[in-house]
Parts: C-alpha cells; structure tokens; sequence
C-alpha cells in the first residue's frame, strides 16, 4: 500500500500546478487580445499551449517538484522551482522553433507572458498549500514496534516527517489493545513473524495498514536497507532475469552512444583545445574501473585536475569547489558533467550502460568490499554512465557515503526497467542544469 495521504497531496499540487496553467494561459490570451478576440485566439493558442503545459509538468517531476523526498526548506524548493522554469521556458521556444510552421504560430512575447504568469501565481500558491499542511499538521500515524531497540530506519522516518508520516507510538511489543486505542494509520514491525495471522487480520480489517521496516524504507525513500536484509532477499533482488530488458537497453545504448558522439564532436574539440591551453598534460584521462561480474576496463574522461594529482595514489574526490587538484577549467566541467562525454565509447563498446551502479575503482573495490555488506553484488548489472544513486545521492567521498550510495544501487538493481531508466536519464540532465 502506497501512502495515500503523500499520493492526495502530490495529486493536490499537480491540480494546483494544472490550474496555474491554463489559468495564465486564459490571462495572457486576454491581456494580448482583449474580451473581443478571446475566444478565437484561445482555438488558435489551445493546442500549442497543451504541449507546453505538458512539457512544464513532466520538466517539474524532473525537478523533483512533486517529491516530499526533496525540497525540505523553502530555500531549496525556490532554487528548484525557478531552475525548473527556465528550463521549461527554453525548451517551450526550441518547441515553436521546430514545429512553429505546424502550428502556424510562434508566440516570443506570448509565451514570456505565459511563463511569466504561471511562475507568480504557482509559487505563491504552492507557498501557500506548504504552510497550510505544516500547519494542520496532516500526515499519516505510525506506530513502530521496534523489540526494544529502536531501528536505525525509524530514526530516519523521525527526522523526514515532511515526507507525510508520524511516528506517534514506539513500542517494545506487539499489544493490540493499546494499537487499537491510538487509532494508527500504519504499523512497522521489526519482523513480520512478531504477529500471527489472526491478529493481522484483525489490523487489516480496521484500515490499519502493517509494513515491515524494510519494505515501508523502501517504499518510502526509494533505497534499499542493505545491511538489513537477509542473504536470501538479497540473493534475489540481483538474480532476476532480464534477457529481454538487456536486450533493449543494449539496443538504446549503442544508438543513443552513437548519436551523442556525432552530436557532441564539435564540443569535444572545444573542451580539448581549453584543457590544453590551461593546464600541462593530456586532454583525456583514463583508469581503471570495475562493471559487470568484476571485469575491469579502461574508463574513459576529460582530464580534470592537474598532472601528477595522484602521483601517491588514488583518493576520494572531496567536493568539486575545495578540490585543489581540480583545475578551473576541470571544475567546470565536473559540475555540469562534461568530462563524462568520453565515455560514450565506453557504452558503444559495451564495457558500460547510460545507467547502472557507477562503476568504481579498484582500489576503492577492494576497501568497499570489505568495509560494507554486501558491496560486491553491486557488480552483478553492468555499471553506468549515471544511476539511481547519483541522482539522489551527493558525491561521495567516504566509505559512509557509498554505503548510502549502495542502497540507491540496490533499489535500481531490484527495480530495474526500460521506464526506470529514462527516469534516471531525464533526471541526470536536469541535475546537469543545477550546476
């Protein structure tokens, strides 16, 4: 079971976001052309304008505008909401650049009055919709029984209740009578075998919904407990067939490497040429790295520090701005992820996918392997260009933070499919965006 209060509010914002655009698509028809011209403007403006709205809500779900998971603060919601305009905005004009003759219509000013209105009238009220939910406090009741020790997840759940949720009960044990009197929306249970079938019966026939732990986490946040999950659950989320997902995402890989690499040949000899003239050394650099069943091959990428950065060893990229071994011109790129274009050789020779598990290095493998449960199984979908942990998850520079990584893993690698794919894609490029 889905949380349906989550589901009510994203469907209340999407209706609002809805709103916000026809409601500026029928003022801009109406500040332009007046009452008398209204409706006739409106047949010619309609089904162009129903193309950029539907550009404008699918750019928000990119943007993770739709996701409790993200846009904890205020501050963080803006940058994602005006980032998302733009976007939207530039993609709305390439829209009337290409197919304007088609609809006999090419609406500069109209459409800069259209985004203009909208992004007012939807800030302000989804401004609005936030404070009122944090003021009734809604969110949906949990009652955790943790055997009295409290879960590592639980604690999680306590410090993201913005996702919907409130643990309102923690108990040692599982007693009925006193779940019954607090009227709880969801029960967590350490393990499922901590109540027999009669009793869970009895919840499910009050609306009372029963999770365990791992199964609400996942649910809920989209990654995997990896540590929490026994060798036969975790034996078959990476044992799945997918003959035939492989064959296509082979099939997309090699057109889509293809494309880009012709696309973006003109790009590559301009990053060449400003690595070249700002720093001493090569314009790529290469290592080794590790995909699918352990293999290791040479990765491909623009060069991004200074020669000899690692003359005593691989370590951990700190952050892309305090990196001193990072050049200028490296910084750059790293932040919108254009040293990563080489690779598109790697993905046309098979050595990588567009997304998967990033593939890491050796040395990093061998300590990982060591240091986390479970990290090797990792390797058993091939490695990618971008994955479900890079776009949620921040660079990672320490063994705590490829454990968190690790679970996203783990959650595409159970979860893996055509759609969950161009998600992850979709949602890299607009990462590319935030830089």
């Amino acid at each position: 079971m889905k949380n349906l209060l989550t589901k009510f509010k994203m469907f209340f914002i999407l209706a609002t976001d809805l709103a916000a655009l026809f409601g500026a698509l029928f003022l801009m028809i109406f500040i332009r052309y007046g009452k008398d011209y209204f409706f006739a403007q409106l047949n010619i403006h309609f089904v162009p304008f129903l193309i950029i709205i539907i550009l404008y809500i699918l750019t928000f779900y990119i943007f993770n505008l739709y996701s409790f998971r993200f846009n904890k603060n205020i501050t963080e919601f803006t940058s994602s909401f005006i980032k998302s305009l733009i976007v939207s905005f530039f993609f709305s004009i390439l829209i009337f650049y290409i197919f304007g003759s088609f609809f006999k219509l090419t609406p500069k000013t109209n459409l800069i009055i259209f985004t203009g209105i909208f992004g007012v009238i939807d800030f302000y009220s989804r401004i609005i919709i936030r404070r009122y939910f944090v003021k009734k406090g809604i969110s949906l009741k949990i009652i955790a029984v943790n055997n009295g020790e409290r879960n590592e997840l639980i604690e999680e759940i306590i410090n993201n209740q913005n996702i919907g949720y409130k643990i309102i009960k923690e108990l040692n044990n599982f007693n009925q009578k006193e779940i019954f009197d607090l009227k709880p929306d969801i029960i967590i249970l350490e393990s499922i075998k901590e109540i027999d079938f009669d009793n869970i019966y009895s919840l499910l026939k009050k609306g009372i919904a029963i999770y365990t732990i791992n199964n609400f986490y996942e649910e809920t946040f989209q990654k995997v407990a990896t540590e929490k999950i026994d060798k036969e659950t975790m034996i078959d989320y990476v044992s799945k067939n997918k003959t035939i997902f492989n064959f296509i995402k082979r099939i997309i890989d090699v057109f889509l490497s293809l494309l880009l690499i012709i696309i973006f040949f003109p790009i590559f000899l301009i990053i060449a040429i400003l690595i070249k003239i700002t720093s001493k050394g090569p314009v790529m650099f290469s290592h080794k790295r590790i995909s699918l069943n352990d293999n290791e091959f040479i990765i491909y990428k623009f060069r991004s520090m200074y020669l000899n950065s690692e003359k005593n060893g691989a370590v951990w990229t700190e952050d892309n701005k305090k990196d001193p071994r990072i050049t200028p011109v490296g910084r750059f790129l790293r932040g919108t992820h254009l040293d990563e274009i080489p690779q598109l050789i790697n993905i046309l020779k098979g050595e990588l996918s567009f997304v998967g598990p990033r593939p890491e290095r050796p040395e990093f493998v061998d300590k990982l392997s060591k240091d986390i449960l479970y990290y090797n199984l990792r390797h058993s979908v091939k490695a990618g260009l971008t994955g479900w942990a890079q776009v949620n998850y921040k660079y990672g520079a320490s063994v705590e933070d490829a454990k968190e990584k690790l679970r996203y893993d783990f959650y595409y690698i159970k979860n893996r499919n055509i759609f969950f794919d161009i998600l992850i894609i979709l949602k890299t490029i607009a990462k590319i965006f935030t830089y």
